[in-house]
């Protein structure tokens, strides 16, 4: 019995012990510093840490901090280092400059073309609010001639009042010229005048917006005629009016390191139009997407994406999905490949030059099909393209990889070239 006495007391002695090493190491979070900020208030990284004043910190918190506040995108560098002896959590960030102001233009085969101004402001208010305002102008072909002006604006509030509730409202409007195709060959041009708009609230289910699992909800309107100037009239291109419900969900276990990306990402989207909210059809649309980026011998990546839609119900020529750009199935131009479903995958390879470099080469191969509505694609079997290009991301701007990509597709047996920001997917 002494000994079970004196084994008990060693226990509770070693138990205070172990109490009174814990309490001396710090490890209760007494205040957090924030080195490095500028333009973004404190709340902005803030929101995004898993602990708190007051919370028991856990070796995990480092790296969990990092990934969350480098996913902003407003950082170029982020370290978080455990209390020190007084408590103090210490966070040192660097701010990535955040307004982009970008020209574009573009032209396609038949002479096409348009000329356009991008503003993007992804840290609005030091908050991490995205504004975009964009002013396009159809110049006929080759620039010649002005055929019409439009304009769109978008606003991303992330965080409501700091919640896991984010809104993004968005709005287009003006004329603008609209091309049908058939069999991937330009048969008509219109004139469109368009407006819409939509609102789209999103709640995170996990602990901060774009991380886990998702939720969305919103609606979306929009009013479009069509004045024919020339080429073949088409009988299935009318004016119509658009009242949509929009409902979705999405996952994402995304790491990103500023120049690759690791993790994976889902998600599924539901557009449903009816007579009931006074659209003049009724339409239904599902899209979803699958993303896997892994990486092997340091920051080399492999990266896989699957999309598939299907639309049904009253669908008209302008509603029909359209793959071939440079986001969708490479090595096709906007027209050839249209219909009202489609499956496409890519496999993508992105390779720095050399560890730690802003610089990438990629090699890529776009593969899938599209149907449902006879005579609009170029292809009716499978639709490959392949190619390679370039990353190139500069570290001290928000979304600052430029890209450019040459791909051939199989069907149409041409290059095409596409040049632009951000990555395919």
């Amino acid at each position: 019995m002494a000994n079970i006495y004196r084994f008990v007391i060693l226990m509770f002695g070693m138990l205070a012990f172990a109490g009174g090493l814990y309490a001396d190491t710090g490890k209760i979070v007494s205040s957090i510093n924030i080195d490095g900020l500028k333009r973004t208030e404190e709340a902005t990284v803030l929101r995004e840490l898993p602990f708190y004043i007051g919370s028991v910190w856990q070796d995990e918190f480092a790296s969990i901090s990092e990934r969350r506040v480098r996913n902003l995108g407003i950082f170029s560098e982020v370290v978080v280092l455990p209390p020190d002896e007084s408590g103090q959590v210490n966070l040192r960030v660097k701010e990535r400059w955040t307004l982009w102001v970008l020209p574009q233009a573009s032209r396609k085969d038949n002479g096409a073309s348009s000329a356009s101004v991008v503003v993007d402001e992804h840290n609005l208010w030091g908050l991490n609010h995205h504004i975009r305002l964009a002013y396009k102008r159809d110049t006929g072909k080759n620039f010649s001639t002005l055929k019409g002006t439009s304009y769109e604006t978008s606003y991303n509030w992330r965080r409501i009042a700091d919640s896991k509730l984010s809104m993004v409202m968005s709005g287009t409007w003006g004329r603008s010229l609209f091309d049908a195709y058939n069999n991937g060959i330009h048969a008509a041009q219109y004139l469109q005048r368009a407006k819409s708009g939509s609102v789209l609230f999103n709640y995170a289910l996990d602990e901060v917006p774009e991380e886990g699992w998702n939720v969305a909800f919103g609606f979306s309107g929009s009013n479009a005629s069509y004045r024919f100037l020339s080429g073949t009239p088409q009988v299935d291109l009318v004016g119509n009016r658009i009242r949509a419900l929009l409902v979705g969900v999405s996952f994402r276990a995304i790491d990103d390191q500023i120049t690759w990306l690791s993790g994976r990402a889902f998600d599924y989207a539901v557009s449903a139009a009816h007579r009931g909210l006074g659209s003049t059809v009724n339409s239904y649309s599902h899209v979803a997407s699958i993303r896997d980026y892994y990486a092997f011998s340091g920051e080399n990546t492999f990266n896989i994406r699957l999309n598939g839609a299907l639309m049904s119900g009253d669908v008209q020529r302008s509603g029909i999905f359209d793959i071939g750009n440079r986001n969708g199935l490479r090595g096709y131009y906007p027209g050839e490949l249209q219909g009202t479903h489609y499956l496409y995958g890519t496999f993508e390879g992105r390779f720095p030059i050399r560890e730690g470099s802003n610089f990438q080469l990629v090699a890529f191969t776009d593969m899938g099909k599209i149907g449902g509505r006879v005579g609009t694609s170029v292809t009716r079997g499978l639709a490959v393209g392949a190619g390679g290009g370039f990353r190139w991301t500069m570290r001290w701007l928000a979304k600052g990889t430029l890209r450019g990509d040459m791909a051939y597709g199989v069907a149409t047996k041409r290059w095409r070239f596409y040049l632009g920001t951000g990555q395919a997917f």
